[in-house]
């Protein structure tokens, strides 16, 4: 009778022990709430993971044009020449024995793609003044697609200090060529209408400098 009392004892004893807080068993549960964010549950202790979203990359098409509608350009050049008795009746044996050689330097300014002014002086003897003429123009050209090829035409006046002093008007056409939106060469020729001298052509050829 004694043996069974002490064994009731002890389970009675047993079962307020086991039932008593906290001493239940831990169980883990794992669940996922969203893409990306993973919720584990163990015991009274919630842990949330989240992962970084993906990175994104932008990728652009966009390349900068050869021409654009505002742009600054400088022009470094080298001059050649010709009265006017000459250029009716050109031949490189006249260029050779009669042009004038030169240099010289200009800037322009495009408000918009086809349309702009520029500024230009050049020196064909090196013995008087540094700059023998000076000139300004309407500058009209024509891109040609991204080929980088742009023909224009142009027109205005200018005054020449050496050999004779006088104004004279002036009017031209020439192509660019674009290697990239800032760097490219030109060639164009132009006719001066001299006020106290024969007329006569200048041409020019060079590089030019884009911003």
């Amino acid at each position: 009778m004694n043996t069974w009392k002490y064994i009731s004892a002890m389970a009675i004893v047993g079962a307020v022990f086991l039932s008593r807080p906290g001493f239940s068993q831990d169980t883990t549960t794992t669940t996922t709430t969203a893409p990306g964010t993973t919720t584990t549950t163990s015991g009274n202790t919630t842990i949330v993971q989240t992962e970084p979203p993906p990175s994104t990359v932008v990728v652009s098409n966009y390349s900068e044009p050869f021409y654009r509608d505002h742009e600054l350009s400088i022009d470094g050049y080298g001059t050649l020449s010709l009265g006017e008795q000459f250029i009716d009746k050109i031949s490189s044996a006249r260029v050779r024995k009669n042009g004038r050689l030169g240099a010289g330097a200009g800037v322009n300014l495009f408000f918009a793609k086809n349309v702009g002014i520029g500024a230009d002086a050049w020196s064909e003897d090196s013995r008087g003044r540094f700059i023998d003429n000076v000139s300004g123009n309407l500058i009209v050209r024509f891109p040609i697609a991204d080929s980088g090829l742009a023909p224009y035409v142009f027109g205005g006046g200018g005054y020449q200090f050496e050999p004779v002093s006088q104004a004279f008007g002036q009017f031209g056409a020439g192509i660019e060529v674009r290697f990239n939106p800032h760097v490219g060469i030109f060639v164009d020729a132009r006719y001066l209408v001299a006020r106290k001298t024969d007329d006569f052509g200048l041409g020019r050829a060079g590089f030019r400098f884009s911003f």
